[in-house]
């Protein structure tokens, strides 16, 4: 298997380089944000992809906007995504895109950056409008961990001489792996226990840390603080339709 990376730069002349730094010096504004609830692991909302996650979040913020929107103003979408967790995971921005009923003609960016994902996502989009490649950017985070698989290595099933008689089949639990960092071989928890030990916090620390935080949580959610950024999701549970928010 061959990878190539290519780096291209090009200007087309100065009145386009003069363009750009007077984009440089505009105010860029986020002018609609939704978000699903959170799930449990495991939990009501464990049969939705990160996919259709992250259109019920995109579609209910299109929805938040005027109805003189034109959705086609939108230049390009980018999603953040760590762990696949459906068939359609490689094209995640791009199925976001289309069943948000946005242009099909305009680009769609699926990325990485572990837990800064979404936030990756937002910088990506502001770059994308400093420089001018965009006015209007969709930016986003999705993941669903409780969908993550048992996978197979394709090396012992896929060609000969992998899985032989008794021997079986291994499956990897890609949840696990996934919060393992295999080149340090640390689990995320242990990168916890380490920075604890490192910046001197205690788990009594942590403890109290985790409950004020819950507990304001609480709060907030009596008082409807988050009514307006929370995207309501509709589940089968028992059937029956339930609504989550």
């Amino acid at each position: 298997q061959t990878h190539k990376f290519l780096i291209y730069y090009s200007h087309k002349n100065e009145q386009n380089l003069a363009k750009k730094k007077n984009i440089h010096k505009m105010s860029i504004f986020i002018v609609a944000a939704k978000r699903t609830p959170f799930g449990a692991f495991g939990g009501s909302l464990k049969n939705l992809s990160a996919t259709e996650l992250g259109t019920i979040a995109t579609t209910s913020a299109l929805s938040s906007l005027p109805s003189s929107f034109d959705k086609s103003s939108i230049d390009t979408v980018i999603f953040g995504n760590v762990i696949q967790t459906s068939p359609d995971a490689a094209y995640l921005a791009r199925h976001i895109q289309l069943k948000s009923g946005l242009a099909v003609d305009k680009p769609a960016l699926t990325i990485n950056r572990l837990c800064g994902s979404g936030f990756e996502s937002i910088i990506q989009g502001f770059t994308s409008i400093k420089v001018g490649d965009a006015s209007m950017a969709v930016c986003g985070g999705a993941e669903n961990m409780s969908s993550a698989p048992l996978v197979a290595d394709g090396n012992s099933v896929r060609w000969p001489g992998g899985v032989t008689l008794g021997s079986g089949l291994q499956l990897r639990d890609m949840l696990w792996d996934g919060l393992t960092d295999a080149y340090a071989g640390i689990p995320m928890g242990i990168t916890a226990e380490n920075l604890g030990k490192m910046y001197g916090i205690s788990r009594l620390e942590c403890d109290e840390f985790a409950i004020r935080s819950q507990q304001m949580w609480g709060e907030a959610k009596k008082n409807g603080v988050f009514d307006l950024e929370i995207a309501p999701v509709e589940v089968q549970v028992k059937r029956q339709t339930q609504v989550r928010a």
